[in-house]
């Protein structure tokens, strides 16, 4: 054990010099007892951090693709995959949102994520498939949410924004911007086997073929803790906080953040929204008429 010595003030009084075990053990105790109280309160706020973050990402996403279809007065698409959407020009047929792309930091592309989303216009299909990350695997003729890298290299085409077989003359021109500089040759893509939605040039929004919009009444259904499933939801590996996005024929995207009844204990997990999809386009049309 450990002894304090007793040292002889001024005023007669004696104070110590360090704790005995006993004190220290108490505030190891403590300390313990507020780790396991605080821990989850903690990973809790973490996760719901991160899941306002993607929630932004989606939103700047939707919301860039429908300003540039209005502003460019040409259909703009947003295209699924497992780090996320992109921003994909159809007359052009190539990415233009390089500036916002970032698919190495996001949570929604790690080999084990903790977070994926549902196309609840898709029936529930998940943007985390574990086959897609074996080797050799190639992606099939069904519409899927794929990562992009493995996408691109099986779909990319040859074309370039400058064909070699132009004459010098023209390709030098094709070559330069407004301002006079170099642009690079961009790759060009065909979007078979994505899922996506297109923004018209009025801003109004279409899904792909197979597709169809889960009704605003669904999204709006504040009964028994919230809707169900939503055009687009976001979920988290043992939380219940999801992500719900209504995507609206007219354009308009709305997002909220509602608790689910279970917390999903499987990645890529979409039990809680995806088997309902079905159901509740069958009841929300019987409802609004759509």
């Amino acid at each position: 054990m450990m002894n304090s010595e007793s040292v002889k003030t001024g005023s007669g009084l004696d104070t110590r010099g360090g704790f005995t075990m006993i004190e220290l053990m108490v505030v190891v105790a403590i300390i313990i007892m507020a780790t396991g109280i605080m821990g989850p309160t903690i990973a809790d706020f973490m996760k719901n951090r991160q899941l306002e973050g993607v929630r932004g990402q989606f939103g700047n996403i939707f919301n860039m693709a429908r300003l540039q279809a209005v502003n460019q007065r040409r259909d703009i698409s947003v295209v699924f995959f497992r780090e996320g959407p992109r921003v994909f020009d159809e007359l052009r047929s190539e990415f233009i949102d390089n500036d916002v792309w970032y698919p190495g930091t996001s949570p929604l592309g790690e080999k084990d994520p903790a977070m994926w989303y549902a196309l609840g216009f898709a029936r529930g299909t998940t943007s985390y498939n574990p086959k897609h990350d074996e080797p050799g695997f190639v992606l099939g003729e069904g519409l899927s949410v794929p990562p992009f890298e493995k996408w691109k290299e099986q779909n990319k085409s040859t074309a370039s924004r400058t064909k070699r077989s132009r004459s010098a003359g023209r390709s030098s021109r094709s070559r330069r911007t407004s301002s006079g500089r170099a642009r690079p040759a961009t790759t060009k893509y065909r979007l078979n086997g994505l899922f996506k939605v297109t923004f018209n040039r009025n801003g109004t929004l279409v899904f792909s073929n197979g597709c169809s919009d889960v009704p605003t009444s669904v999204y709006n259904n504040e009964e028994n803790g919230g809707p169900r499933t939503a055009d687009l939801v976001i979920l988290q590996l043992d939380a219940t906080p999801a992500c719900f996005i209504d995507m609206r024929p007219t354009g308009q995207v709305r997002s909220k953040t509602v608790s689910l009844a279970k917390s999903p204990k499987q990645r890529g997990d979409v039990s809680a929204v995806g088997m309902a999809a079905s159901g509740s386009r069958r009841l929300g049309r019987k409802k609004s008429g759509r």
